[in-house]
C-alpha cells in the first residue's frame, strides 16, 4: 500500500516541471478560466431561458431551449424536460419518456425529479408499478430536505405502501415538511393529532397546523377548520367563520364541506333557514359521492321537506 504524500512532496510539484514558467501559466489558466466560465454563462443562461419559458406557458421555446441541454446530460433541464412530458406541455404526453428523464436527473441528486419519478412509480403511470421503489425515491428526496419529498414519505409510512406501516415515522416525516411550510404535510400532521392516531389527541394542536394548511387553501383542512369552528374543538365556537371556511371548501367542490353547509342552512346555524339552501348544497355533495349527504336528502324527501332526491 503506498503511503500518503507528505506535504513537501506536494509542494515540490514544481522543481519536477520546470517547464511550467509561472507568468506564462498564469495567463494560460486565466485563458481556460475565462473561457469555461463563458462556456458556463451561455450554458446555464439558455437553461434560464428555457425555465422562463416554460413558466410563461411558451413551450415551443422551452423545448427548443431545453431539450439540447436535457440530452447533453443537464440535470435540472432532464427535470423540466420530464414535467412536459408528464404533463403534455408542447409535447405529446408520454410518462414513459418522462419517466426516462426524471431518472437521468434522480441518478443525479436532483430531489424534485426523484419525487417526480417515485409518483409515477406509486401510481404505475408510465413504469411498472412499484412502491418499494417509489418510497425509496421519496426517502433520497427527503433526505435532501425537499418537503414533497418528506410529505410523501409518511404518507407511504402512513398507509404502509412500500414499507411498513408506521405512524411513529409518518408524524415525523409529515412534521419534517410541514415545519417548511409544506401545507398538505400540515393539514395530515393536524389530522393525527385531531383523530389521536400516533399522538395522544389534542384539538388545540390539531386546529393550529390544520389552519396553516387552510390559510394556505387546501380544501380538505378548510373542511375541518369550518368542522372545529362549528363544534367548538380546539378552538372557540364560532358559527361566522365555520360558516367562512365551509364555504370556501365548498366553491372548489369539496364534499364534506357541501355537505355541512348543507346542514347549516337546514339547521339555521349562522345563516337564515332554507330548506332550499339546504337541499342545494347536499345535492351538490350527493352528486360528488359523498354518502351522508345522500341520506340526508333521502330523509328530507321522505318527510317532504324536499321534493326528492
Amino acid at each position: 500500500m503506498s503511503e500518503v504524500p507528505t506535504a513537501s512532496e506536494i509542494i515540490d510539484y514544481k522543481a519536477r516541471y520546470p517547464s511550467l514558467y509561472p507568468k506564462r501559466t498564469r495567463w494560460i489558466v486565466l485563458g481556460i478560466l475565462a473561457a469555461c466560465l463563458l462556456g458556463y454563462w451561455l450554458f446555464f443562461n439558455s437553461f434560464a431561458r428555457g425555465q422562463n419559458a416554460l413558466l410563461a406557458k411558451n413551450y415551443t421555446e422551452a423545448l427548443r431551449l431545453l431539450e439540447p441541454l436535457a440530452k447533453g446530460g443537464m440535470a435540472p433541464a432532464q427535470t423540466l424536460l420530464g414535467i412536459m412530458y408528464d404533463r403534455g406541455e408542447g409535447v405529446q404526453q408520454d410518462r414513459a419518456i418522462a419517466a426516462d428523464y426524471y431518472r437521468k436527473a434522480a441518478e443525479q441528486g436532483v430531489a424534485l425529479a426523484q419525487v417526480n419519478l417515485g409518483v409515477l412509480y406509486n401510481s404505475g403511470n408510465g413504469v411498472p408499478r412499484d412502491d418499494k421503489l417509489a418510497a425509496d425515491l421519496f426517502r433520497k428526496a427527503a433526505m435532501q430536505g425537499s418537503p414533497e419529498g418528506q410529505n410523501n414519505l409518511g404518507y407511504m409510512y402512513e398507509v404502509g405502501s412500500g414499507v411498513a406501516q408506521y405512524n411513529d415515522l409518518a408524524i415525523y416525516w409529515y412534521r419534517k415538511a410541514a415545519e417548511q411550510g409544506f401545507a398538505p404535510a400540515q393539514a395530515s400532521l393536524g389530522m393525527f393529532y385531531w383523530e389521536g392516531k400516533g399522538v395522544p389527541k389534542d384539538d388545540t394542536v390539531a386546529f393550529e397546523w390544520l389552519n396553516k394548511a387552510a390559510l394556505q387553501d387546501v380544501a380538505g383542512a378548510q373542511t375541518t377548520v369550518g368542522y372545529l369552528y362549528l363544534m367548538g374543538e380546539g378552538v372557540k365556537q364560532d358559527d361566522a367563520l365555520a360558516l367562512s371556511w365551509l364555504n370556501k371548501a365548498a366553491a372548489v367542490g369539496e364534499p364534506v364541506a357541501q355537505r355541512n353547509l348543507g346542514l347549516m342552512y337546514y339547521r339555521g346555524r349562522g345563516v337564515e333557514q332554507s330548506n332550499s339552501r339546504a337541499a342545494e348544497w347536499l345535492r351538490k355533495a350527493a352528486d360528488n359521492g359523498d354518502e351522508p349527504a345522500k341520506k340526508a336528502m333521502e330523509e328530507m324527501a321522505g318527510m317532504g321537506i324536499i321534493s326528492g332526491t
